[in-house]
Parts: structure tokens; sequence; C-alpha cells
């Protein structure tokens, strides 16, 4: 059964008043400010918790002209790959692949068809790497959000390595040439495009950009937060020392009141500045 939180007496099902039958507490308001600063305290506490990472992930995108720098070179090699980096080349003519026309191969013939002759067809293996290391980019978008925790140095690397040795994969697959099997047997061989070799660059280019910029060590700029008014720097203090929170939220309205008392100084400043102002135009007037 219910009880009182005031006196702990029993609540019985027809005691349905808002007041406690026993000692006359108003049992909706009993502690209402109490719990208010709970609830106002675990906000701010959350938001100390959670606003490091989102200061890390806006330095990570944008928080530097080498972190812009770093997020356009994540899309480029995929841009790159529009350019035509395979020639088919056969007794009817001649057909220039980019990754449009492997986007369409794959949506009328399916992935089975590519994959299909993969281990066969160097020009497949060469397709399929190149369509994978495309692909790359949004996992490597997505994860530069983390690129500044506590493992985003080692993982961002990786990636960024693994995207590399892909391209790197499909480039030499199609020097290697390729057979019948992919797009038609009527083309007979591979002639390798300058295109292949830019989006080679361009991903060679991200992973550099990469180590450039955690050699860099860019320092992230950090949202001060408060807690109760306290820095959460010395919130986290007060409590590591083992303080009650009586004592710490004392230290609070102390803090708070400091606070008051600048803002209050700030207002009057400001207002005796207009003031001035106003004197200043009516002479002159």
């Amino acid at each position: 059964m219910a009880s009182c939180p005031k006196c702990n007496g029993r609540l019985r099902l027809t005691d349905w008043r808002q007041t406690c039958p026993h000692c006359s507490v108003n049992l909706v308001y009993y502690k209402s400010n109490e719990k208010l600063l709970d609830d106002s305290e675990r906000a701010e506490i959350e938001h100390a918790r959670t606003q490091p990472s989102i200061d890390r992930g806006k330095a990570a995108y944008a928080g530097s002209p080498l972190a812009i720098v770093r997020l356009i070179l994540t899309i480029l090699p995929s841009v790159t790959l529009l350019i035509p980096f395979a020639r088919l080349n056969g007794a009817g003519g001649s057909k220039l692949v980019n990754l449009i026309t492997v986007i369409n191969y794959i949506r009328e013939s399916g992935t089975d068809s590519l994959l299909a002759n993969v281990t066969k067809d160097y020009l497949a293996a060469a397709l399929a790497l190149a369509a994978v290391s495309a692909a790359m980019f949004l996992i490597n978008g997505i994860f530069l959000i983390a690129s500044l925790g506590k493992h985003g140095r080692g993982r961002t690397l990786a990636l960024y390595s693994f995207t590399f040795l892909l391209a790197l994969g499909a480039v030499f697959c199609l020097i290697k040439g390729g057979g019948p099997g992919v797009f038609t047997s009527s083309y007979t061989s591979v002639s390798v495009m300058p295109g292949a070799f830019v989006y080679l660059a361009a991903e060679f280019a991200a992973l550099l950009i990469n180590i450039v910029y955690y050699a860099k060590k860019i320092p992230v700029k950090y949202t001060p937060c408060l807690i109760g008014g306290l820095p959460k720097e010395k919130y986290y203090e007060y409590v590591n020392a083992g303080m009650s929170i009586e004592q710490i939220r004392r230290k609070m309205l102390v803090a708070l009141a400091e606070m008051q008392e600048e803002y209050d100084k700030k207002i009057e400043t400001e207002e005796a500045k207009k003031a001035a102002e106003r004197g200043v135009r009516a002479d002159g007037g």
C-alpha cells in the first residue's frame, strides 16, 4: 500500500483527497521544489555528459579548415568514379565504363551476376571493388562524427586505409585486364582510362589528409557546462571529494548569487550607458 512521504502513514484506497489523513500534508506538492531541483540537476548533469561528444562531432566535421578539407576529400573519390575509368574493346566497338555504368549493370543484372564472375574475371573483380569503395564514403562520413573520440584515431585510419586498399585492388584488376562474362562476351579486352588513376589519387588524398589531421592535433573547443551554477569540473570535484548534496547545493547557491550579482552589474552598466547616450543627444538637440 501507498504511504505518506512525510509521516509514513499508510494510505488506503478510500483516502482519495490530496492531503494526508494523518498529518494533513499536501501529498501533491510535498517537497515539490526539491523534486524540481533534483530534475533540473539531473538534466544539467546529462547535458554536461553529452555536450563534449557534440563538441567533438562538430569539430570533426567543420571545426577547422583542415576538417572541412577532410570532409570534402571523403566524398571526392566517389565523384571521381563518374569519370570513365575503363574502356571495353571488341569487334563491335568500345564501351566506356564509370560508376553509372556499374550501377546500371547491377540494377539490370543484379549483384549475383557480377559476384559470380569475381573470382574468374579481373574486370568483374575491379568493378566489385570499385563499387564497395564508392559505398565506403558513407561509412567513413558517418564515423567522422566519432573520429575525435577515445578510439577515433585508430578506427578512422583503419577505415580510410581499407578504402584505399579497395581502390588499389580495383585499379590493379583493371590493369590485369578482363575476359568475357561481364557486360557481354563481345568485349574481349579492357583498357585502363585516366579516371582510374584520378580515383586512386583521390582515395590516397583522403587517407593522407587524415594522417595530417591527427598529426596536427587540432584542439577541440568545448562548450562550458554548468550544474546548478557550478562549472561541471568543480561539481565533479566536490562529488569525488565525498561532499553531501546539501554541501554542494550551498556552494551552488553562492555561485548562483555571484552570477546574479554579475548580471545585475551588467544591466546597470548598460542602463547607465544608455542614459548617458540619451543625455548627449538631449544636449546636442
